[in-house]
């Protein structure tokens, strides 16, 4: 009979140690998401603004898909935002467990995450389901919305420092515009040739129904630095 008491105090226990942390997370996870897809309508209605006397033709649209995504369309390209509705940890070995801020209060590791993918226009406009999205960025949050940045190019690295502080409005525009920058610079490209030369029937019947080959920007590629990530330390990516 005490067992099982001490196992039922147990489980109160961990529900006010974890259960109760993970709801706060989300709730501020989502507060924060509020805050990003409020950032990136008004990046959209600037644009808009400053560039539709320089070509009409250029579209600049911003919208929303439920709760957990935004989605900036400019020209060619889509920036999607999205936040995960589960909270996460981060392993034994992560360098997160080794911040003097965790060590003292180990729930701090327990984050929330919002994730920034590159889509091509066209695969959402026809509909192009085995076109490739590329994660451009992870934002981690946790409750007392100390946050930092895992992604490609600058938000690899001016954003690592998960101890010093809150995550503030100009740091969240800036991360949108870095991310759209890194939309814009990064092309799409033509696979080799060896890779496409030959296609099913039913890979054709596909491209007839759905405007093309499926396509990423980097189909048929896999560059160095994706290959050197898997062995980079999260706050050294780039």
């Amino acid at each position: 009979m005490k067992e099982e008491v001490e196992s039922y105090e147990h489980i109160l226990k961990l529900l006010a140690n974890k259960a109760s942390v993970k709801q706060q997370i989300f709730q501020t996870t989502s507060s924060v998401f509020y805050q990003f897809k409020s950032v990136l309508q008004q990046i959209g209605a600037d644009m808009h603004s400053d560039f539709a006397d320089k070509d009409q033709n250029v579209e600049i649209s911003y919208s929303e898909r439920g709760d957990f995504e935004a989605q900036l369309k400019f020209s060619g390209d889509v920036l999607v935002l999205s936040m995960h509705s589960n909270v996460f940890s981060f392993p034994p070995e992560h360098e997160i467990n080794k911040l003097k801020y965790v060590i003292e209060d180990p729930s701090r590791k327990y984050c929330g995450i919002i994730h920034i993918h590159n889509f091509l226009a066209d695969s959402l406009k026809y509909n192009r389901g085995t076109d490739i999205g590329d994660l451009i960025g992870r934002i981690f949050i946790n409750r007392e919305e100390h946050f930092f940045v895992d992604g490609q190019s600058q938000l690899g690295f001016l954003f690592p420092s998960f101890w010093k502080g809150k995550l503030k409005k100009d740091q969240i525009r800036k991360i949108l515009e870095l991310a759209i920058i890194y939309c814009m610079d990064f092309d799409l490209l033509t696979p080799p040739f060896e890779t496409v030369k030959q296609i099913t029937l039913e890979e054709k019947q596909f491209m007839g129904s759905n405007s093309g080959y499926p396509t990423g920007k980097r189909m048929g590629y896999k560059f160095k630095t994706e290959l050197d990530d898997k062995f980079r330390p999260i706050s050294q990516k780039k």
